[in-house]
């Protein structure tokens, strides 16, 4: 696919933001982790975490499929103000019903896993998590290709919020405001964003018609299924070992998985900037031209994906004392389970959200991903008695091999269509 000057110079511009945006998200669980482990504990991490990951399912519901949907409207509206100011009130307007119906079944279950007067406190400090998520809009910075915004914005609000954590988090008992600082950072986010778009994008508020929210929640239904599925299946291994081990057990569980996603997440800036130029020149093309694009992107970044899940799993030990410290070295072992994520996890994300989606095959995606999240979940709650948060490192591992051996099957037989 040949990229004219303008196309070039937009996904370099993607690409470093991203890279910026990433490297920050990499670099700061370095510099917070071991000082919050030192100071409130493993036990109080867990129970942080566990909080944490209720309020972040409310978050994944709100996003609905709109950071692919809404990409993809932008994208292709991008030169037409009227257009998108109409696509940014309905998608926000729909982020807003999402989240305010999520938000309700979680309150109104929180009987359920909620242990503590504590722990409650901190489920309601999240709500503003939810909120500050939903307007920092990463769909129009990602559709109009200019995410030097949303990196903006991420530095300013991380980096508050990692100075508020020195700041405030002195003692054990202090776990509970490490939610309130991360609210906190997420409606600063949220506040400037806001600025931004008015300011810098020329976007008009209004009340959406109730005929364009309708709109965009059918237009992100299978997108959500997608997205939703592969997330709330990652993160339900926090959600289901608390039933079966401690919250020590949980919390060294999270931080092997922390460190995972971490450096996950060094590919994905090629992978983010890709999506929208994607999304706007694969409806101009053939469906051989199309796997021929993916199949050649998913060669390139594979290889750099397998070679850093193998620097992880032999840096396993050295990791984990740099995070966790030296008397928590069970967490080494699960941080080499699921080492080989980074790169069936990564080739998943390529195959299935710039290839499948890109090329209006999203529901195939969907089913495939619901297929990897049930095995995962029946591993954990099979092999947990026997493995305790071992199993859960292996399910995650699991899972994406599952999701990638039907991404490259569907992909082979693409190809011979």
């Amino acid at each position: 696919m040949k990229l004219n000057l303008l196309d070039k110079k937009s996904l370099i511009e993607s690409f470093f933001s991203l890279s910026m945006l990433n490297g920050l998200n990499i670099l700061l669980p370095f510099v917070t982790l071991p000082y919050i482990w030192r100071v409130v504990g493993v036990e109080k991490y867990g129970v942080y975490v566990f909080i944490l990951l209720l309020v972040q399912y409310c978050v994944i519901i709100s996003a609905y499929g709109f950071n692919f949907s809404a990409t993809k409207q932008v994208s292709q509206n991008r030169d037409d103000i009227k257009k998108l100011s109409e696509i940014f009130c309905s998608v926000i307007a729909s982020r807003l019903l999402l989240a305010f119906c999520s938000l309700f079944i979680l309150f109104a279950t929180s009987f359920l896993y909620v242990k503590s007067r504590d722990e409650f406190l901190m489920l309601a400090w999240g709500v503003g998590i939810v909120f500050g998520d939903i307007l920092v809009p990463v769909w129009l910075f990602q559709g109009v290709e200019k995410m030097r915004y949303l990196t903006v914005v991420n530095i300013i609000s991380k980096g508050l919020f990692t100075v508020l954590i020195f700041v405030f988090i002195q003692q054990s008992s202090d776990y509970k405001y490490i939610i309130l600082l991360n609210a906190f950072g997420y409606l600063t986010a949220g506040i400037i964003s806001t600025v931004l778009v008015k300011r810098q994008f020329g976007i008009s508020f209004f009340v959406p018609k109730r005929a364009e929210i309708k709109f965009q929640l059918r237009e992100g239904a299978a997108l959500f299924g997608a997205s939703a599925s592969i997330e709330l299946y990652r993160n339900a291994n926090i959600f289901l070992l608390r039933f079966f081990v401690s919250d020590a057990a949980v919390g060294l569980y999270a931080a092997a998985e922390k460190i995972i996603k971490g450096l996950q997440s060094v590919v994905a800036p090629v992978a983010q900037a890709l999506f929208p130029h994607f999304s706007l020149k694969f409806g101009k093309r053939t469906l051989a031209e199309n796997v021929g694009t993916i199949k050649r992107v998913a060669l390139r970044i594979g290889g750099a994906l397998l070679l850093l899940s193998v620097f992880t799993f032999c840096t396993a030990g050295l990791l984990s004392e740099i995070l966790c410290g030296k008397e928590y070295s069970d967490n080494v072992i699960l941080v080499k389970i699921m080492s080989p994520v980074i790169f069936f996890g990564g080739l998943n994300y390529i195959l299935g959200y710039l290839g499948l989606v890109n090329m209006n095959r999203q529901k195939v995606f969907f089913k495939y991903v619901l297929t990897g999240g049930l095995v995962s979940i029946l591993f954990v709650l099979v092999a947990t008695y026997f493995l305790g948060n071992v199993a859960a490192a292996i399910a995650l591992t699991l899972s994406e091999v599952v999701l990638l051996v039907m991404c490259v099957l569907y992909f082979l037989k693409l190809q011979k269509s």
